[in-house]
């Protein structure tokens, strides 16, 4: 890989906090300050959508940590049997499984209007991949 794109990478954020709403890959634990919480689990979490999910189901009102809203990605919700955005709780879950068999979605975070791709295993047929 070229040395312009590991320094790419490297100076990412692991998350990024504006106007009360906070976007990371996985997720994190509510109850301490975010930056205080390992890289690692911000990317890899999946505790934090799946409290929220679980809470969705049982029709229960709840915000999770001090966030108004909370984007995240790494958990596809096709887990959850939908191939669209989530909402559950304070969070909006926008993987729809693009690096699977899924869709790629985009959001204006704004309207929470969204825009979908066609199906991956139908756009790159006959490709090996993640299927």
């Amino acid at each position: 890989m070229p040395k312009s794109h590991i320094d790419f990478l490297k100076s990412g954020h692991p998350f990024i906090e504006d106007n009360n709403r906070v976007f990371l890959h996985g997720g994190f634990n509510p109850d301490l300050p975010i930056s205080k919480q390992p890289t690692e689990f911000l990317v890899w979490d999946r505790t934090l959508i799946n409290t929220a999910w679980k809470k969705h189901l049982l029709k229960k009102e709840c915000k999770l940590g001090k966030y108004e809203e909370i984007f995240l990605g790494h958990t596809p919700t096709e887990i959850y049997r939908n191939t669209s955005p989530i909402h559950a709780c304070n969070i909006w879950a926008l993987d729809t499984g693009a690096g699977w068999s899924g869709r790629l979605t985009i959001m204006d975070v704004d309207t929470k209007e969204y825009w979908q791709s066609g199906l991956t295993i139908d756009l790159y047929e006959g490709l090996p991949g993640r299927q």
